[in-house]
């Protein structure tokens, strides 16, 4: 991976999420990625950690977490959202930041109650064999789950769309799969997918977007995967 890539975005990244269609998205994908993320104890290691919309979420659920992502400027971000948390969060646990790309720390990682990733697999060569390691470092009855844009949806052809338009836009190195092709993945345990983000980037507004949610038709353009250690 690239860290230059997404350092130059990462100023800009947050403000997607002030935009209605930001928000009602991450509204859904939160929901979903939420409920289904269930660790049994406080380590979870969080892949992707970009400027730290998840990370917070997990300190104020209690879990000591482990944040890694390649880009110090996502990073950087991250800790000044962290930093005013924990100021306001009793009894925070403190993050770990690790700066690197998770594909050459494999063999350096400890071992976890759960494993933690949003829109970060897209852009890890061979995510099969990466998974598969990483759910070695699973304790007995961890949980490891990660959330992606989904192919072959509306959403794939709006980021498809915006590499074409702009060769050095972020999604020009993504792949992005279906449900099927990640649940064909040989983990080690049969996965559980959660899908959501039925209604299209175009949608004027978000009482449109979450009517569309509810009716939940077509190709989802998000799906979360989650494995359980036996």
């Amino acid at each position: 991976m690239n860290e230059a890539l997404f350092d130059h975005v990462a100023t800009h990244y947050d403000s997607w999420y002030d935009t209605e269609l930001g928000s009602v998205s991450d509204q859904v994908e939160r929901h979903l990625a939420q409920s289904m993320f269930k660790a049994p104890g406080p380590k979870v290691l969080e892949i992707g950690c970009g400027t730290g919309q998840y990370t917070s979420w997990l300190v104020q659920e209690g879990y000591e977490v482990t944040a890694v992502d390649i880009s110090g400027e996502m990073m950087a971000l991250a800790k000044k959202k962290l930093a005013a948390i924990e100021v306001n969060t009793a009894k925070a646990k403190p993050v770990y930041w690790w700066h690197a790309d998770i594909t050459e720390i494999l063999d350096q990682l400890e071992t976890y109650n759960g494993i933690f990733s949003m829109t970060a697999f897209e852009f890890v060569p061979e995510p099969e064999n990466v998974l598969r390691k990483l759910f070695s470092r699973l304790k007995p009855g961890g949980c490891m789950m990660i959330g992606l844009i989904a192919g072959m949806s509306a959403w794939s052809e709006y980021y498809g769309e915006a590499a074409r338009n702009k060769p050095t836009s972020v999604f020009a190195r993504a792949a992005l799969y279906t449900k099927e092709e990640i649940g064909s993945w040989q983990i080690g345990v049969p996965v559980e997918i959660g899908e959501c983000l039925f209604f299209p980037p175009n949608v004027q507004t978000t009482a449109e977007a979450l009517s569309l949610e509810d009716k939940r038709e077509g190709n989802p353009g998000f799906v979360v995967a989650k494995w359980v250690k036996g």
